[in-house]
């Protein structure tokens, strides 16, 4: 009778998730596109074409992150595409590769070390990518830990993550960024709380982990919101995952 009980319960729980859940979103979370090989979070240009192309042949629509917030998205078969750190090999990656398939895109960019880094975009190139139709939003501010171990290690250094990058992107680029990305995709409940306080509608993870997005659970987390990462060892398991999902 117990078990019988806790089935039902969970039955109920899933039935009511979807209730309030009319589509969800896969939220793709890309760094840089040199090709050298350096690193696992690295793809060439015609990788990540390739990648596109594959993701839109498996039946997925690519949508922006403001309109998958919104709820503005049916179905299951969604993708948005965040791209952080504001490498300089960003400029190639959306105007060669995502621009011309009509992909929107996310650039989660560090309030600091943008403009003053030549491995990163400058200000003149953030503003041309701006203007070219990319969202563009905060990565903290020096891209320092935010979990709660680093909050106990050096509070004030979380909370400059969380406090300068909305004002430092906006006299940068004339407007107040909405969303946050967690610097090394995790934070502990101090930082969520003080992005929050800082002004920020949405706040970011990201992790390897292969998760989907139902903007309109209520049980979802704004200031913890799921991402994925790609790296250029996952993407075989990505592409299961989403063949799966289109099964479903």
């Amino acid at each position: 009778m117990r078990l019988h009980r806790i089935l039902i319960l969970l039955l109920m729980t899933s039935l009511t998730a979807r209730i309030f859940a009319s589509g969800s979103v896969v939220i793709l979370d890309y760094h840089s596109f040199l090709g050298n090989g350096t690193s696992s979070l690295d793809f060439s240009p015609e990788e990540l074409a390739a990648q596109m192309d594959r993701f839109a042949s498996l039946g997925y629509r690519f949508i922006s992150l403001e309109d998958a917030l919104s709820g503005n998205l049916e179905g299951d078969n969604n993708i948005a595409i965040t791209i952080d750190d504001g490498h300089r090999t960003d400029m190639v990656a959306y105007l060669n590769v995502l621009k011309p398939r009509h992909i929107p895109v996310t650039l989660f960019i560090p309030g600091f070390s943008v403009g003053h880094d030549a491995h990163l975009l400058t200000v003149s190139q953030l503003q041309t990518l701006l203007l070219a139709g990319c969202t563009i939003g905060a990565h903290g501010f020096y891209h320092n830990y935010m979990s709660s171990k680093a909050f106990e290690a050096n509070p004030a250094s979380v909370l400059t993550e969380a406090n300068r990058p909305r004002m430092a992107i906006a006299a940068k680029l004339g407007q107040l960024p909405d969303f946050f990305a967690y610097p090394f995709g995790g934070a502990g409940p101090e930082a969520k709380a003080a992005v929050q306080r800082a002004g920020f509608s949405w706040a970011f993870a990201a992790s390897a982990k292969m998760s989907e997005v139902y903007p309109d659970d209520p049980a979802l987390d704004h200031f913890h919101v799921p991402r994925t990462i790609v790296y250029r060892w996952s993407v075989r398991g990505l592409l299961s995952y989403l063949k799966t999902r289109m099964a479903r």
